[in-house]
């Protein structure tokens, strides 16, 4: 019997996230008996830490809980707590992440927390960066590890990261995955010189564990006898729920009887609602927050809306296919990967006007409603599969 290889794999946190909630899924579902795994992440913290199963060990995190907190805050607290490096640190990446693009600001603040980040303890056959940013420049300059891969997921030309910055430490990778073809061609674009090492492998979906999730849960409470429309998204200008939000208002003027519900936080949260308040329509804008499972909502919603600017390959929409739910996208680069418009969904342009037309069409035609949750009845989404890939790439030397 040979001895199980050792694999590590990096993420920030498991917050309930696209990302994160892919990340357990596969830990879900990993060969524990050919493999030890470690989860090394930034910050031990998150509503998916539950989920982590008892055969992964999970590290200390990089850095304390105080950390994370606002400069302020996170200061004073590193100091009393004898973390005076770690505040110097900390005053030190706030400065960094002031100006320039997401991946310029990623770059300056790496290269100031790496002096303050110790090495992996151990040395590892592979190493998992799950996440584009730290988690990979992590992994190239602190971990020692036989085989290194990467992640990154969604359209890198599209997520404001910097090639300039990123490509001294993708081109350490010995593979660097992404979630579907449209981001693949992006990444060969972008870093042509390693197109060989850059692989899709699509996030996991199980229908037999959504579908006893969903079958747990209490779900919506409101006994509202109307349209329910769902979005599961995190609160970020990415996933352009502010898009929507003048639609959702256009909707209630002209009678429409309806609730859209978001589940999910983020650091657009204020804006939003202040945004639905000063259209009014508190009164058919619900913000649940952050849901352990969201599954029972997907299952009851009528309406699945995701108006995002940009996405990878959304889990979020994965899983509306799954449950069957009639969805409408906003046309971002990755949509028709997952959807075909009028066949088994809608694609809309990218404005408050063409959500406003699709919701109107699926608000008002039952049919077209029934006929989208027809076609996705027909196909099976599991694609446990999926991981062989990723067995194949720890193997590959």
């Amino acid at each position: 019997m040979r001895q199980k290889k050792k694999v590590l794999f990096i993420n920030y946190s498991l917050h309930s996230g696209g990302i994160e909630k892919s990340l357990v899924t596969i830990l879900s579902l990993f060969d524990y008996e050919k493999y030890d795994v470690d989860l090394q992440l930034f910050a031990n913290e998150g509503l998916f830490l539950k989920r982590v199963p008892k055969q992964v060990h999970l590290l200390k995190p990089l850095f304390p809980p105080e950390y994370r907190l606002n400069i302020r805050q996170a200061f004073w607290a590193l100091l009393r707590k004898s973390h005076p490096l770690l505040a110097v640190c900390r005053l030190m990446v706030t400065i960094a992440g002031r100006r320039g693009t997401m991946g310029e600001r990623l770059g300056r603040m790496w290269r100031t927390e790496r002096h303050f980040v110790k090495p992996a303890s151990c040395k590892y056959d592979a190493a998992i960066a799950f996440m584009e940013g730290q988690p990979i420049y992590y992994n190239i300059t602190k971990v020692k590890s036989h085989i290194k891969i990467g992640f990154i997921h969604g359209d890198y030309e599209a997520m404001g990261l910097d090639s300039k910055t990123d490509r001294s430490y993708v081109d350490r990778l010995d593979a660097l995955c992404t979630v579907s073809e449209s981001c693949l061609a992006s990444l060969r674009r972008v870093f042509p010189e390693i197109s060989e090492k850059c692989h899709v492998i699509y996030n996991i979906i199980s229908e037999k564990f959504m579908q006893s999730m969903a079958d747990e849960g209490e779900g919506f409470t409101d006994n509202f006898s109307g349209l329910r429309i769902l979005s599961i998204a995190r609160l970020s200008e990415q996933k352009g729920l502010d898009i929507a939000m003048p639609a959702i208002a256009a909707l209630k003027k002209q009678g429409f009887s309806f609730r859209w519900y978001i589940i999910g936080m983020g650091p657009e949260g204020g804006k939003l609602k202040i945004m639905a308040e000063e259209l009014q329509i508190n009164d058919c804008v619900f913000f649940l927050g952050e849901r352990a499972n969201p599954y029972p909502y997907l299952k009851q919603c009528d309406i699945y809306l995701q108006p995002s600017r940009f996405e990878g390959k959304s889990i979020a929409v994965d899983e509306a296919m799954v449950m069957r739910r009639p969805i409408l996208l906003t046309d971002f680069s990755t949509a028709s990967d997952q959807i075909k418009s009028g066949a088994n969904g809608l694609i809309v342009p990218m404005s408050s006007e063409g959500v406003e037309d699709g919701l109107k069409m699926m608000l008002t035609d039952g049919d077209i409603r029934k006929r989208f949750t027809e076609v996705l009845s027909k196909e099976n989404y599991s694609n446990e599969g999926e991981l062989q890939k990723l067995y194949a790439l720890i193997e590959s030397k």
